[in-house]
């Protein structure tokens, strides 16, 4: 293609994209020239209102009352308090290693075991070498004593011929050189009656010590508990110090709690304290057993240990809890439940049913509040207004479902949960 088509063919697409253009802007114009013209035009506004207006000149129908639920505002005595988050730890738990030297030649027990203290086996080791050495030591101990009887027969036949020729002395009937040699040979025997008890008891204790060897070779629990984890197999090596299982006490459980520097002196040692489980949605009541001193500078909280039963086991080690701590003394003060009030960054409201005077109608109102104190289910609240003061009073039937959707003034109907 030469120079010249090409040049051609540049200005037949320019012509287009501009006669197109031009084609746009000019029905563009068109369509809002004739938008313009009838919004200026009277009878074609009324076209189009007669249009939108319900027909046969009915009025629109009101929207139908809202479905809230209630409960009613208390007047009485409340003692505020703050909520701590925490989890269930043991009481006890130990590592039981063995105290042997051998082969495990059995291992009964399993992760998630029961096992009661001095009774329930964890592990055997094998004790054939202690068993060895505990009849070599009861033979040693046999031939110590056989020994030491002997001795002690010799010495005895000896030291009664020492005072027989130390009699016979004094009449010249045994000489000097008898006697001396009397006395020596009582004194070798003695020596040897020596050596024979020492081995006797040194025997004895090496017997002593096999058989407790022995002993140690079945491994019993230390106290009452459940196995967490095994650390050992059937078959293994272990030596003195290898752990063999994991054991947690059961019985009681403690809740603990990282309590703020804020509250810590609130409590005491001995003090009782309602602990909720959260998993079971039951409150338990536990009593304080350590209050530690001392708290991480980064958290500024304390640890705080509060001793629970666990129920049978039903209350688990890794649950966790919430504790509510006593923050002032009781008071008395009007009460709603806790879903009746509106907390926004703006402040706090409760909307009040409020009846008509002259018809069933029950309408609410919008009270705004101060929250005076938190208690788990409930809030202790003061109206601002002297107008709230007077919708809310104890008695009052307050909106626990449904007030995100109200507006002042608007009709309501109240309903139950077997309605809805």
């Amino acid at each position: 293609m030469n120079e010249s088509r090409q040049r051609w063919l540049v200005l037949l697409a320019s012509l287009g994209f501009s006669a197109l253009l031009l084609g746009g802007l000019a029905g563009g114009w068109a369509v809002w020239r004739t938008l313009h013209e009838q919004l200026q035009d009277p009878n074609f506004l009324n076209q189009q209102l007669e249009r939108v207006a319900p027909q046969g000149g009915e009025a629109a129908k009101p929207a139908p009352p809202a479905l809230i639920r209630v409960s009613v505002a208390e007047r009485k005595k409340i003692q505020p308090q703050r909520s701590i988050i925490g989890r269930l730890v043991e009481v006890r738990k130990v590592t039981v290693a063995s105290e042997v030297t051998g082969k495990i030649v059995d291992l009964p027990v399993d992760q998630g075991t029961p096992v009661s203290a001095g009774q329930t086996v964890l592990a055997r080791v094998d004790d054939v070498w202690s068993r060895l050495a505990a009849e070599r030591s009861k033979a040693q101990v046999a031939s110590a004593k056989a020994r030491r009887a002997s001795a002690q027969a010799q010495l005895a036949y000896q030291q009664a011929e020492l005072r027989r020729e130390t009699r016979l002395s004094q009449t010249n009937v045994v000489t000097d050189s008898e006697l001396e040699s009397r006395q020596a040979s009582v004194q070798d025997l003695e020596a040897k009656a020596a050596e024979a008890d020492a081995a006797q008891a040194e025997a004895e204790v090496a017997l002593a010590e096999e058989t407790e060897r022995m002993s140690r070779s079945v491994i019993l629990a230390p106290f009452d508990g459940t196995v967490v984890e095994k650390r050992a197999e059937l078959g293994g090596y272990v030596s003195p110090g290898n752990p063999i299982v994991d054991i947690v006490s059961r019985g009681q459980v403690d809740a603990q709690l990282m309590v703020p520097e804020s509250m810590v002196n609130l409590i005491e040692l001995e003090q009782s304290l309602p602990i909720r489980i959260d998993a079971l949605a039951e409150e338990v009541r536990g009593t304080v057993v350590s209050v530690t001193p001392y708290g991480p500078g980064a958290s500024r909280t304390f640890p705080v240990l509060v001793r629970l039963d666990d129920q049978g086991g039903r209350i688990k080690v890794g649950m966790s809890v919430t504790a509510s701590i006593a923050t002032d003394s009781q008071r008395e003060a009007l009460v709603v439940s806790r879903d009746a009030v509106l907390v926004r960054p703006d402040g706090s409201t409760v909307w009040v049913a409020v009846p008509a005077e002259q018809s069933e109608d029950i309408r609410v109102q919008p009270v705004p509040v101060t929250i005076s104190a938190r208690m788990p289910t409930e809030y202790a609240i003061e109206p601002e207004t002297d107008t709230g003061r007077r919708l809310l009073t104890a008695g009052t039937k307050v909106v626990i479902e449904g007030a995100e959707r109200l507006t002042p003034g608007q009709q309501i109907r109240i309903v139950s949960l077997q309605e809805r």
